[in-house]
């Protein structure tokens, strides 16, 4: 599971609980810190000790999650990468029954329903205890028409992300959209689960909202960019510094 983290101080905590407590046990949990603040990286620290656990820190904000849930794919031992965001909370079963319909559906990718956190006033509409869910059949022409996959449910073979690249940088809104249309169009086998993976937080720091009004610009980027290959020596910007802890 990999959780990329920028100013969590008061929910990651809630997050990094929420795997170390899955059923399912045969895991690895890694922190990639993207320039965060010290109490941030204090939090992220009391883990350090724990068997499951791998952090790393980046000095400098990258400015989105890319950078940070693609570095957590590089560390990742397993052959499944699941995804949560530091202010979402995953299911107690999320990994376990990942998993099964991983193994039952013989398909390279599975995602979930999730369930809306509402912490406060937010433009979006949405109540809390809402159930998101799309449909359980997810292919290249649904995703071509919308973003069927919510990240924070996701678990996708590693082999894929190697093969066909991981989170564009310069998608700064609907990265996780344009790498679905990209996974899927070289023949990625996708299944969508009815069942809720995880609870997502609505809160005013959600970073897209900022990307909210520029949705269609990024919408075509996704249509546009997903067709292109993948080449980490583009997609870097520049060197990257590491904090050494």
């Amino acid at each position: 599971m990999v959780i990329p983290i920028y100013d969590r101080t008061g929910v990651v905590a809630e997050a990094i609980h929420s795997v170390l407590t899955q059923s399912f046990v045969n895991f690895e949990l890694l922190l990639v810190c993207d320039g965060s603040p010290p109490q941030t990286r204090a939090v992220v620290e009391q883990y350090r000790d724990h068997r499951q656990v791998r952090i790393h820190h980046f000095a400098q904000s990258s400015g989105n999650a890319c950078r940070a849930r693609n570095h957590g794919v590089m560390m990742a031992a397993g052959e499944f990468v699941a995804f949560l965001d530091s202010d979402d909370i995953a299911a107690e079963s999320r990994l376990e029954r990942s998993y099964y319909y991983l193994l039952r559906e013989g398909v390279d990718l599975v995602g979930g329903a999730i369930e809306y956190l509402v912490e406060d006033e937010s433009n979006r509409q949405f109540e809390n205890g809402q159930i998101g869910f799309t449909s359980e059949k997810v292919t290249y022409q649904h995703l071509l028409e919308q973003n069927m996959l919510s990240i924070c449910t996701v678990a996708v073979r590693r082999s894929w992300l190697l093969r066909y690249g991981q989170f564009r940088k310069k998608m700064r809104y609907r990265e996780d959209h344009e790498l679905w249309l990209r996974l899927a169009r070289n023949g990625c086998s996708i299944h969508n689960v009815p069942e809720v993976f995880a609870k997502y937080r609505i809160h005013q720091g959600n970073a897209e909202l900022g990307y909210l009004k520029d949705d269609d610009h990024w919408f075509k980027q996704a249509l546009t960019l997903h067709k292109m290959p993948y080449r980490p020596e583009i997609e870097a910007s520049g060197v990257e510094e590491e904090l050494s802890l």
